[in-house]
């Protein structure tokens, strides 16, 4: 069993504090919230999920004991996969639910595990948690990653709901952040078990005061999630055809990129095109796809400015609606949902946003499963620790602005030897770094048989199958 967590008190002074500063946020997004809600069928969609109104998820899976998982965007519940397919596998008779904050997270959800078993996390404001709770009734919660809200916290425990941490991290600006309220919201203590991704992070955890027997390091679930290749996989066809590949030229990949990049490698791309004498193809997929069209057409202009007789830049979303008529494209902008690993195919290079511009960084592990010599930029403080492996095994390069993006690029390019060497290293670290779902797996098992979950008999099953 496990052993109970001393609370302390989460005054009701404070938590009025926190819902009042939460308001304010609310109103000072309303502006935006009200546009996209016109604009997005997706958010209108939400709404009624946002306000913890969950009964029909509730209501589909019948008398079947619920487990609550909970991503904020597409990293976090791509990243829960592994471990919600062990626990169905343990617990057959038993449902997990997923929850996501974006729209875009819960779109890759769906795609993962269904449209009947994935919502939209409430807004931490008011009664919405507690809605949200009664309807579903959890017999626990899994937040990924570190998602603290005070008031879904404090509902969750007032109604004997056990809530974990997996998959936990703690960024160097989170970690300031957090110091800084430490003691205005004690919601750290609401938390029944952190099983964190590595001891930087356990640490972290530790100096804001949570004890050390409700800490576990288990790994990042992330590595266990990707498929790992031996050789370098073959590009995608239908991608291929649409770019009209040829033999000999080169496919520079950019992934999840963020404003500016994208302009960045478009001149990269040209630069190399000078220097290795040969057709550089840009491949594009931002971060955020409802920006596509914005990118597709700054590329259109800079590739029409530096070699006009061109084919166009191309959005993925004009093709997959029937404009086939514009193939084939010089340059692609992949502003869709769930395509970047075909995408990563492409690459015989591949740059990984949000890194030369200040936003921490994005996933760099999925182009590395794949054999994909890999570049990113200074600002990584989201993915340090992964980071700092990697390039400390040589498995990764890492730029601090566009003049060194391009000469790491043209020596990659140009010696197979070193792009080879780097990306075997590389996959000597993710096979190093996997077995975090199993390691979760028993940590958190003790609190959900304590919640009620049934561990399925596998003495049992194996004589039945006998």
């Amino acid at each position: 069993m496990p052993r109970p967590v001393k609370r302390k008190p989460i005054a009701r002074s404070v938590l009025l504090f926190y819902q009042l500063v939460f308001l304010v946020g609310i109103l000072g997004y309303l502006p935006l919230f009200l546009w996209r809600l016109l604009g997005d069928p997706s958010y209108r969609k939400g709404l009624s999920q946002r306000l913890g109104r969950l009964e029909p998820f509730s209501e589909a899976g019948g008398e079947a004991p619920v487990l609550w998982v909970h991503g904020v965007s597409v990293g976090e519940v791509r990243g829960a996969q592994p471990l919600v397919e062990r626990l169905e596998r343990e617990f057959p008779d038993h449902r997990v639910l997923v929850s996501a904050t974006t729209p875009t997270g819960a779109r890759v959800a769906r795609r993962i595990y269904g449209e009947d078993r994935v919502f939209f996390f409430p807004l931490d404001f008011g009664s919405f948690p507690r809605r949200a709770l009664d309807a579903l009734r959890p017999k626990a919660v899994l937040l990924m990653e570190l998602e603290i809200w005070p008031n879904f916290l404090d509902t969750a425990e007032r109604r004997g709901v056990p809530v974990m941490v997996v998959n936990g991290r703690i960024s160097e600006r989170s970690f300031k952040g957090y110091r800084l309220v430490r003691k205005l919201l004690p919601q750290f203590d609401r938390i029944d078990l952190f099983c964190v991704q590595n001891p930087t992070y356990a640490h972290r955890l530790a100096a804001l005061g949570v004890s050390r027997d409700r800490i576990r390091q288990t790994g990042n679930l992330k590595y266990d999630g990707l498929d790992l290749v031996e050789e370098d996989p073959p590009p995608d066809p239908d991608l291929k055809a649409l770019l009209d590949l040829k033999e000999g030229e080169v496919v520079l990949v950019g992934g999840s990129t963020h404003p500016d990049e994208e302009m960045i490698l478009g001149r990269v791309a040209l630069d190399l095109e000078k220097k290795l004498q040969k057709t550089v193809r840009l491949v594009v997929a931002p971060r955020h796809p409802e920006r596509g069209a914005g990118v597709a057409k700054d590329l259109s202009r800079l590739l029409k400015g530096e070699c006009p007789g061109r084919h166009p830049v191309l959005r993925l979303t004009s093709v997959r609606e029937g404009r086939e008529e514009l193939l084939p494209a010089s340059w692609l902008v992949a502003d869709t949902i769930g395509e970047l690993l075909r995408v990563y195919t492409l690459a015989d290079l591949v740059f990984v946003g949000g890194s030369l511009v200040h936003h921490g960084g994005q996933n760099m592990l999925e182009p590395l499963a794949l054999r994909k010599p890999t570049i990113v930029g200074p600002h990584v403080w989201n993915f340090r620790v992964d980071v700092d492996l990697f390039l400390k095994a040589g498995g990764l390069v890492q730029v601090k602005d566009e003049k060194e993006l391009a000469q790491e690029a043209l020596s990659l390019l140009e010696s197979e030897e070193r792009a080879r060497a780097l990306v075997d290293r590389a996959g000597s670290i993710l096979l190093e770094n996997k077995g975090a779902t199993e390691r979760t797996f028993r940590e958190i098992l003790p609190f959900l048989r304590s919640a009620g979950w049934t561990r399925k008999n596998k003495d049992q099953e194996s004589s039945r199958d006998g």
